[in-house]
């Protein structure tokens, strides 16, 4: 069942790029924007912390 769920969610993802690229790419650089954030935070905790 999850790797019935696995490919389906990779399907759906393929899917999405092939019909809508300009949209999975602006998502895609969000979510990447999103985790510099995190990192870049995470980074300034430790420093002040030490």
């Amino acid at each position: 069942m999850k790797k019935a769920l696995s490919w389906i969610a990779v399907a759906f993802f393929v899917f999405y790029i092939v019909t809508q690229p300009g949209d999975a790419a602006n998502l895609l650089r969000s979510l990447g924007d999103g985790l510099r954030d995190i990192a870049t935070g995470f980074g300034t905790f430790v420093s002040n912390v030490f």
